[in-house]
């Protein structure tokens, strides 16, 4: 066996030199000797010579290396990921009784001629039902059917209206009424902001107790008796795309429903508000029965797969089927079960390690320094592993699946995401970069600010640190920090602002906690939110309507006072600034059709002041603004029209 030759870059010391040579001209023009004897060109060859060396050794470090330099600085790159796909089931026609598939069962579909294979992440009841009729009673504003946009991928509904309130109601129509059901709900997600993450924190498994519903089922024939129902949530209350589903279900009786005036009955279901804080509301973009999470990959656990030890330091077994999943190896040596560890230098001379090259599906022993040696002559049985196909994994939408033993269709009605390959070195060094640029204690208002917009799992728009600031007492407060946050609403113009629910500030306050300083005390709190109504007084130019320039000046208005998507930059007013005259009127008449601005006036509630200059001054250092309702006037002729100024109109 030959020792592998370092892949070395090809520049030669020669080539090095006329590289130099020829920038010459460029940096130096009045430098024209380019001669041996020339004491300049000495010193090129000279650092062509350095060079030369260090490239030569720069190049001698291996991947191996690198890997051994990121573990120092707690790096390692990413492993191969399975993709993920909802898989929704449909019983043959004929079908009268539920039908259970378990968890682990392999479906498989086929793209361009290959297999691919898909084990169910769940278990899973496939009832011979189909969902209806969708009924949303958004309470005062009315009651309105939602079935038609359930059929449509590309368009959502509102389970509880955009202004979620108590009483407001979702109703769910079945034709049969069977013990047990379920469905995939995926909520309308594209618009929103990516949740926050923050290095090696994961979102916490808790549920945000942002809003209270109450589950019945209908139990009478004029829809007027319900019976409450405790479904297994997935959607944490509708904050995120899960399943929900209804297990033992007694007492269910089709009916009509009061609020909905059709003689059909159906099953109903109907899920309602009892109490709602939802920073958000939730939109659904589609429910689909009989659905449930895939992981691409296949289980090989036949025990086939043996090998004998051979006493030797470093013993190398390989696997039939890889890539392998990182994690999934389990393997016994004579009938001792190993485990598998990322490396062996953590590893002692009687621990049973192993580890695995996920790649090239091969597994890898110690040397009894490092990792016990395998006995001579012992067997090594490859108790089960699961292969991953990474990225390939990532398949269309719309493919017909096979599965053993079900007589009916399965389909993905979305594509299957999350499926990537290993990382390489160079990417997780690239990574490594990018994160040193990170702050992870939180020193700074920059660092508090940056850690909470980065709370995992929360979707955080505006993060405003107050630097020693008691918000509860309104003074100053040496080592406190008050954290004024703003949760993402994908609503432009809203009856009431968004306020963050308890359970989304206490999970940015843990969050916080774990990266502040010591003696630091946290606050965190909604803004003070000031209604900001605007009384404008506009000279039209000729050739353009009253009421189109009217529109536009309320949505620039409703636009530029948004905490959320305002101000100038477009990402929301600071907390804290005042609304200063000037700028209303420089955003004004900017519009087209508007001549010049003779009057403005601003005003606000919260305790929200005038200055003898129009600015309207904010009451607290936590405080912001959202628009409220604006009075356009218009006229079409002046005498005389100031930029930027007043004066009076005539007649």
């Amino acid at each position: 066996m030959t020792l592998p030759i370092p892949d070395l870059d090809d520049q030669s010391f020669d080539q090095l030199i006329d590289d130099a040579r020829s920038l010459i001209p460029l940096y130096a023009p009045q430098w024209t000797d380019h001669n041996a004897s020339d004491p300049g060109i000495t010193f090129v060859e000279l650092f062509a010579w350095l060079i030369e060396s260090e490239i030569y050794r720069i190049n001698l470090i291996t991947d191996r290396h690198k890997l051994k330099y990121l573990k120092l600085l707690g790096i390692k790159p990413n492993s191969r990921m399975p993709a993920k796909v909802d898989l929704t089931f449909h019983p043959n026609i004929k079908t009268i009784s539920n039908e259970t598939i378990s968890k682990g069962t392999i479906v498989s579909t086929e793209v361009s001629d290959k297999k691919n294979y898909f084990e169910l992440a769940e278990d899973i009841i496939v009832a011979p039902v189909n969902l209806k009729k969708i009924i949303v009673d958004e309470s005062t504003a009315g009651v309105f059917d939602r079935t038609g946009t359930n059929e449509d991928g590309d368009l959502f509904f509102t389970p509880f209206g955009l202004n979620v309130k108590k009483h407001c109601t979702l109703y769910l129509g079945f034709d049969k009424g069977p013990d047990t059901l379920s469905f995939a709900c995926n909520l309308y997600e594209k618009d929103l902001i990516k949740p926050g993450e923050h290095g090696y924190d994961i979102p916490e498994n808790e549920k945000l107790e942002n809003v209270r519903l109450r589950w019945e089922i209908s139990s009478s024939l004029d829809g007027t008796n319900w019976v409450s129902i405790s479904p297994v949530d997935g959607t944490d209350n509708f904050n995120k795309s899960g399943r929900i589903i209804f297990e033992s279900i007694e007492g269910w009786t089709s009916s009509t429903i009061a609020v909905w005036k059709d003689d059909t009955e159906y099953f109903w279901i109907r899920c309602a508000i009892e109490k709602s804080c939802y920073e958000y509301p939730p939109r659904i973009e589609t429910i689909r029965l009989n659905t449930v999470p895939a992981v691409q990959g296949l289980t090989i656990k036949d025990g086939s797969e043996q090998a004998k030890g051979s006493g030797l330091p470093y013993q190398v077994v390989n696997v039939r089927l890889f890539p392998v999943r990182k994690g999934t190896v389990r393997l016994s040596v004579n009938g001792d079960e190993w485990r598998e560890v990322d490396d062996l230098d953590g590893s002692g001379p009687d621990d049973l390690h192993f580890i695995l090259d996920e790649e090239n599906g091969t597994i890898g022993f110690g040397d009894d320094l490092n990792g016990m040696i395998p006995p001579a002559d012992c067997i090594i049985n490859i108790i089960q592993y699961m292969t991953c196909n990474g990225e390939e994994g990532n398949v269309k939408q719309g493919l017909e699946w096979e599965i053993e033993g079900f007589n009916g269709i399965i389909q993905n009605r979305r594509p299957s995401t999350g499926g990537a390959d290993a990382e390489t070195v160079e990417k997780a060094i690239e990574r490594f970069i990018i994160d040193l640029k990170k702050p992870y204690r939180a020193v700074t208002s920059e660092d508090f600010e940056f850690i909470t917009r980065n709370t995992p799992g929360l979707r955080v728009a505006i993060a405003k640190a107050v630097p020693n600031y008691n918000p509860y007492d309104n003074e100053y407060s040496e080592g406190a920090v008050t954290m004024v946050v703003i949760p993402f609403t994908p609503l432009d113009i809203f009856e009431t602002p968004p306020e963050p629910s308890e359970s989304f500030k206490d999970r940015i306050c843990r969050h916080l906690d774990r990266h502040r300083l010591l003696c630091t005390d946290i606050y965190i709190v909604p803004p003070v939110y000031v209604k900001v109504d605007i009384n404008v007084t506009i000279v039209l130019k000729p050739g353009f309507s009253n009421e189109v320039l009217r529109q536009n000046v309320i949505s620039k208005l409703n636009r530029f006072l948004n905490p959320i998507r305002g101000w100038v930059n477009g990402k929301g007013w600071p907390v804290g600034r005042d609304v200063f005259r000037s700028e209303i009127y420089s955003l004004i008449e900017e519009i087209d059709g508007v001549d010049c601005v003779i009057r403005l006036l601003q005003s606000g509630d919260k305790g929200s002041i005038t200055d003898t200059q129009g600015n309207l001054v904010l009451p607290l250092k936590t405080a912001t603004v959202y628009s409220g309702s604006h009075t356009i006037n218009i006229i079409r002729e002046l005498d005389e029209c100031i930029q930027g100024g007043e004066v009076n109109a005539k007649n």
